[in-house]
């Protein structure tokens, strides 16, 4: 009930909400009174309307609370008996008042009407959502749209649960109905073991991809071959919703053979189909990510041997400059002009040739041009990328489709041996009408492969022979940039797809605008967006020029700025007396423990259960839950965790791990934990909730899988667990993401998918958080982004126009912003942002898009013009405002603790998280999230009533000492031992209203 709107009396109601909610009006009393005869049933019946209006449904009136009752009592001023009351709910005035308030109120009663509408709003809310939750949600606000009274909420239930069960059956002959005999013979093998082996194809078919190796690229380009001969005819899927494929795709992957067949003929066939369609898209984004891995690494070897190729002719470089110094020397001699000439050639006569070929050497290796050294590393790749090429389809995304063409070009000359191509067709030859067809349109080739390609240095000149070696090294590098920068998309893919298909339709666009921009406070034209931006970037920079001679830590020298730092704060001096009292008295307890607490006091673990909410129930659930989220929030794993435990083995772990618990019911559960957190009166002493700040911390990987790579930054190979934390202490989201991923791509997501009582609308980060994209998606959203960034006096600042002075800090600004780009794209650009708004696509997907330069993308680069706008002008708030950069510290500095917590609380497995397989990998951060949100709930809790305590016996404790506790303590928490889960544990009841006020 807790995770509905079902209407319900608070157990703790404030007089406000008394005052309010409850307080009959006059015409109501008017109309009591009138169709009611004696006090005794006037008080009655206006308690019955009341609690009638707060709940949509009628209750006992012994079941209403007791402030309620005397809060009516009093505004009526008639006196209430609990007698009366009690006869009144067995009278039949009672019915009689019932129907009165009905009419009255305009409310049918719940009937087979509402039995109808019920069905009709979950049958269709059921073919898009999962969660019993949510479909009972969905009835609730049909039932009160056509003015119908709300039944009991067990009707709900078993209303919700009967629908969904129906709706997929209805999905599950559909599907099966659609697939001819032949897709389901196919589907029968792959679920049989072939002879001498013991494994079926069903294991191959969910295997995950191993690390971009070269052996590993070519058995993922085998593999989805074989998937394409498995083609079992998946457009049968064309009308089933995307969520639910998803759905029924994660369900059959926590399924082995076996099990697959022992199912039902229609949910076989079905879990089968989602999962080879789901299969089949992961591949591909699996074998473009490894494509982009491979050749990057093409890349780093060629960067590698142009510097050891330096270091190697160092000596040369000497000799040419020496011969240089020499002909200088030769040149000022006194003299005439042949005799100076003569000199000069006495210096070079005799190695003219051989200092010629050093210097078409060094040029040709010069401004770090490395491209050259390429084809060395890149010719043992060149069968598997030419597979590559036959194994998927590679679209471009705009008009421009002369790669498209060069990649046609390419595989029709794939066997060729010749070291250069013809590059045109002559027609007539010999003849007066003699023609020349340009075969290929080089205009995409980049300036520093045209020479190593065609021989010319000038571009004007186009070549009737390009060398074939070089060019294909070419072509394949532009392939990966324009993968990376959404120019090109690899169809049938998701991550890699067309994101233009996942945005809203033009329609849509003009239909929505309006009112976004209502709710956003931006217009939505072109030129009136453009005026509002220009206006505000051009008040940010006065407003800080103006106060720039009281700015005592902001200078500029010689038009370099510098920020000086501002004092330390210092701690309040009662702060260590504080700490230590908290400390004596925090009782130690397991870390077990801890999370049987909380569970006691919010049940969590309701958020889990079966994938397909059909299985058989499990014994003690709860215990199982607990246990597993321990296990794996923990990183212990299974084996260790039942050595520690004994009560359930390692096999029963895993299972309820793959068969019960999935990434979005542990990021429900984190949001139960979050709500109620967000009661506690002692985390407003640090925040307002409306601060976020976003940081990544690397956790180790074992090297075989695609997701594991080297960070430089970090040293060492994992990924990144990238947290959203709120500056109430609080994390709200948590996301696992490659090393060589910018994590600002990831930045936005959590605002836009938290649906927790904690709304942040300011995000902060560190450099690794932003970028002139971001900045403009962001603000596009309406969502502030204030990073701490390194180095910001290097960043070029942009003036609104040219003609814009300012008296102060003019110098600081290098370059004007180019307004009629924006004007241009800003329909597109308010298109992606109302897309995102309707969960059409993710702001990590168009990120991706656009944090990588795109020479043919004008949506890129008006995103870019208008993110440099925004972060000019953020940057001029940064350095004219000492409070706000210190704001940003303190909740960037929680963000950073937090990491350092989360690793303290997965103590097990050396630090290494040993799961291969990306979705574990993402689920144990999410479970290791969920641990820390725990420990952090129960901190929280004790810290708050021992600071009762201590004001109670006379301790004044000031704001600000409060304002610097923190709650990432654990010196009270034993995390090694034997441990012994104890459900029958009965911590304290929460009290959310405790005091903290000084009295």
């Amino acid at each position: 009930m807790h995770e509905t709107v079902y209407p319900r009396f608070k157990s703790s109601i404030s007089e406000k909400e008394l005052t309010e909610i409850y307080t009959p009006t006059q015409e109501e009393i008017k109309f009591s009174r009138k169709v009611t005869r004696g006090e005794n049933a006037n008080l009655c019946f206006l308690i019955m309307l009341k609690s009638f209006q707060r709940l949509g449904y009628f209750v006992p009136l012994a079941n209403i609370p007791n402030a309620i009752l005397q809060h009516i009592s009093k505004a009526t001023n008639i006196v209430m008996s609990m007698e009366v009351i009690e006869n009144y709910n067995k009278s039949g005035t009672r019915l009689r008042h019932v129907q009165v308030i009905r009419e009255y109120l305009n409310i049918k009663p719940y009937d087979g009407g509402a039995r109808h509408v019920i069905v009709r709003a979950i049958g269709a809310a059921a073919k898009t959502k999962d969660e019993p939750s949510d479909l009972i949600n969905v009835a609730i606000e049909e039932l009160i749209r056509q003015h119908y009274e709300l039944p009991a909420f067990s009707t709900l239930i078993r209303a919700s649960n009967r629908i969904r069960v129906s709706v997929y059956r209805s999905f599950y002959r559909q599907i099966n109905t659609q697939l001819c005999a032949e897709s389901r013979n196919k589907i029968d093998k792959i679920l049989e073991s072939e002879q001498d082996n013991i494994y079926t194809s069903w294991n191959f078919l969910k295997q995950e991809p191993g690390t971009p190796t070269l052996m590993h690229l070519r058995d993922l380009v085998s593999y989805l071959r074989w998937l394409s001969i498995q083609n079992v005819g998946t457009e049968v899927l064309s009308n089933i919703p995307d969520v639910k494929i998803k759905q029924f795709a994660a369900e059959a992957k926590t399924l082995n053979a076996a099990q697959m067949k022992a199912l039902e003929p229609n949910k076989r066939y079905t879990l089968a189909v989602a999962l080879l369609a789901v299969q089949s898209a992961k591949a591909l984004d699996d074998l473009a990510e490894m494509f982009i891995k491979r050749m990057s690494n093409v890349h780093r070897k060629g960067k590698e041997a142009l510097e050891l190729y330096r270091a190697k002719n160092i000596q040369m470089t000497d000799k040419l400059v020496v011969t240089l110094r020499d002909m200088i020397l030769a040149y000022k001699k006194d003299g005439s002009i042949e005799e100076r000439f003569a000199a000069i050639k006495s210096v070079i006569e005799e190695k003219s040739d051989e200092v010629l070929s050093h210097c078409e050497a060094h040029t040709a290796h010069a401004g770090n041009n490395y491209y050259a050294f390429l084809w060395k590393y890149f010719k043992s790749h060149r069968v598997t990328l030419f597979g590559i090429l036959k194994t998927v389809t590679l679209n471009s995304t705009s008009q421009d489709v002369s790669l498209e063409q060069s990649l046609k070009f390419l595989q029709s000359n794939e066997s060729t041996r010749k070291e250069l191509l013809n590059t045109v067709r002559i027609e007539n030859k010999g003849k007066a009408n003699e023609n020349k067809i340009q075969l290929l349109d080089l205009s995409w080739v980049h300036d520093d492969w045209w020479k190593l390609i065609t021989g010319y240095t000038n571009r004007n000149i186009y070549p009737d022979k390009i060398n074939r070696r070089h060019f294909e090294v070419c072509v394949f590098t532009q392939i990966m940039m324009d993968l990376k920068s959404g120019d090109l998309y690899v169809k049938g893919s998701d991550k890699f797809s067309d994101y233009r298909d996942q945005l809203i339709s033009w329609e849509e666009y003009e239909e929505t605008k309006e009112l976004y921009g209502r709710q956003a406070g931006l217009p939505v034209d072109s030129h009136g967006f453009v005026d509002h931006v220009k206006n505000w970037l051009n008040t940010s920079i006065l407003n800080t020029d103006k106060s720039f001679t009281s700015n005592q830590y902001l200078k500029i020298e010689k038009g370099v700025p510098t920020l000086g730092k501002p004092e330390k704060k210092k701690y309040p001096e009662q702060l260590r007396l504080i700490e230590s009292l908290i400390s004596e008295r925090l009782k130690p307890i397991n870390i077990l423990d801890v999370i049987t607490d909380t569970e006691y006091w919010l049940n969590w673990t309701k958020a889990f259960g079966s994938i397909s909410g059909q299985d058989t129930k499990i014994e003690n659930p709860i215990e199982r839950y607990l246990i597993t989220s321990f296990c794996y929030g923990c990183n212990l794993g299974p084996t260790q965790t039942f050595r520690s435990l004994e009560i359930i083995n390692r096999k029963q772990v895993a299972w309820i791990n793959n068969r019960h618990i999935t990434e979005e019911k542990i990021e429900l559960a984190i949001k139960n934990i979050v709500n109620a957190y967000n009661c506690f009166s002692l985390p407003k002493f640090w925040g307002s909730g409306k601060r976020v700040a976003a940081d990544g911390t690397k956790w180790d990987l074992y090297e075989q899988n695609l997701l594991s790579e080297y960070h430089i930054r970090y040293g060492g190979y994992g990924g990144i667990g990238y947290y959203h934390v709120s500056d109430t202490y609080i994390a709200l989201f948590s996301h696992f993401i490659p090393c060589g991923v910018w994590e600002a791509v990831y930045i936005l997501d959590a605002m836009l998918k938290n649906d927790s009582d904690i709304q942040p609308d300011t995000i902060h980060a560190d450099t690794q958080g932003q970028n002139s994209p971001v900045f403009a998606l962001s603000f596009l959203l309406g969502i502030d982004l204030m990073p701490r960034i390194r180095n910001w006096k290097d960043i070029t600042l942009y003036r609104p126009s040219k003609n814009a002075k300012y008296e102060h800090i003019d110098e600081l600004f290098s370059d004007t912003i180019d307004w009629n780009l924006i004007e241009t794209h800003f329909p597109d650009m308010l298109r992606v942002a109302l897309s995102i708004k309707a969960g059409k696509i993710t702001p990590s997907t168009v990120l991706r898009k656009l944090s990588t330069y795109s020479r043919k993308n004008r949506l890129y680069q008006a995103f870019r013009e208008l993110g440099r706008a925004i972060r000019t002008g953020y940057l001029m708030k940064y350095i004219g405002d000492e409070e706000l950069r210190s704001t940003i510290q303190a909740v960037t500095n929680k963000s950073e603790a937090f990491n350092g917590f989360t690793k303290w609380v997965s103590f097990g497995g050396d630090g290494i998280i040993a799961e291969n397989n990306r979705d574990q990998q993402r689920k144990i951060i999410k479970y290791n999230h969920l641990v820390s949100n725990c420990i952090i709930f129960y901190n929280v809790f004790h810290i708050s009533q021992i600071l009762q305590e201590l004001i109670m016996e006379g301790y004044k404790i000031e704001d600000d000492t409060i304002e610097a506790l923190s709650l990432y303590i654990n010196q009270h928490i034993n995390r090694f031992g034997r441990y012994n889960l104890d459900l029958n544990r009965r911590p304290p009841n929460i009290d959310y209203n405790l005091s903290l006020a000084m009295a």
